[in-house]
């Protein structure tokens, strides 16, 4: 299954709806299909209100908020990683496609005419891992650094700006302190049920789904705070980009066996395949869950595939660039930069 929240106009203005994916195609044709928004998508809420309103149920608007709320994070909240009321609501939809909602609402539109938003629209906190040894090896000695042997004993990860959150085919700002801006093609999983000192072989069952997740990264001010040992920070936190929806365990599989790729302006800049991680998503989660609780909608994100950024092959994005990163179990996340919005910053203190 794909979760997706969505953007509509209404004659109330615009809201933020919880919703289905079903692309066109058959499983060889995911990218294609995402990258045209070739498909539908089902109001779960409004779906399941005309399914109780068909069963003669009073209320059925009121009765589907409290039950089958527009919104991921309040769903999971509610049935953790139990999907079965989605499931119910989509096979409602596809067996009454000339349906209307309770309300006369629309229960189904075409991916290209809807705005994807983040899914998971309020991160509570956005770790980043790092997966990928070859990954590792290649930026560190280019900033002259070596991986630290605890890398290789524990998982490790910074935490990033979780307010700073882009979803599919949004503009990304290009930051006025940065001339090096660059694109990191990693996943990400996300957290359905709160989840505290979790043995390894349960870790999986706290996984909502996996997506796609793009660490713009502004390289020349990463490189000075590398210097400092504290990790990342303003050569991070201004975006991050995630979706373009969240893709269920069942239907996603096995991480390594992705095929990946980054295209730039429509041309391939990158191809990969993860192979396997340092660390999974299971160890992560449960390292991370030691004394410490990680509540729904957070975000763990792999670190970048090997070959999977611009400072890697010494290539680099320009002001108005739209970048693609692909996945053939997820699809296609979108995004276009900006020109940075007046001239450059060079921050000094004051006297």
């Amino acid at each position: 299954m794909k979760i997706a929240m969505f953007r509509v106009d209404t004659v109330v203005g615009s809201q933020a709806r919880l919703g289905v994916v079903t692309l066109d195609g058959g499983v060889n044709n995911t990218i294609e299909d995402a990258r045209m928004g070739a498909g539908d998508i089902v109001d779960v809420n409004f779906a399941f209100a005309a399914k109780l309103a068909a069963a003669g149920h009073g209320n059925p608007s009121v009765r589907a908020n409290a039950l089958c709320p527009p919104d991921l994070q309040a769903f999971t909240t509610i049935y953790e990683c139990d999907l079965g009321l989605l499931e119910e609501a989509v096979e409602w939809s596809n067996s009454n496609a000339e349906e209307s909602g309770a309300n006369g609402e629309r229960i189904r539109w075409r991916l290209s005419n809807v705005v994807l938003l983040s899914p998971i629209t309020r991160v509570p906190v956005l770790r980043d891992f790092a997966a990928f040894e070859d990954h590792l090896q290649s930026t560190f000695s280019k900033m002259g650094l070596k991986i630290p042997p605890v890398w290789y004993e524990k998982p490790t990860a910074f935490k990033g700006n979780s307010t700073t959150i882009f979803g599919h085919d949004a503009t990304v700002p290009w930051p006025r302190y940065t001339e090096k801006l660059d694109y990191e093609l990693e996943l990400a999983v996300v957290i359905g049920k709160p989840a505290k000192d979790v043995p390894m072989d349960r870790a999986s069952e706290y996984i909502l789904g996996y997506m796609l997740l793009n660490d713009f990264s502004a390289r020349d001010t990463q490189r000075d705070e590398m210097n400092v040992s504290t990790g990342p920070y303003k050569g991070k936190d201004f975006a991050w980009g995630l979706g373009p929806w969240i893709v269920t365990p069942e239907e996603f599989g096995d991480p390594a066996t992705l095929q990946m790729a980054v295209r730039v302006n429509g041309e391939v800049w990158a191809e990969a395949t993860p192979g396997p991680m340092q660390w999974s998503f299971p160890e992560a989660i449960s390292y991370t869950s030691q004394d410490e609780l990680l509540t729904v909608g957070e975000v763990l994100g792999s670190g970048t595939v090997n070959g999977g950024c611009g400072f890697e092959i010494d290539r680099w994005i320009k002001p108005g660039a739209t970048i693609e990163l692909e996945a053939d179990r997820i699809g296609v996340l979108r995004h276009r930069v900006s020109s940075p919005a007046g001239k450059p910053i060079a921050w000094r203190r004051a006297g």
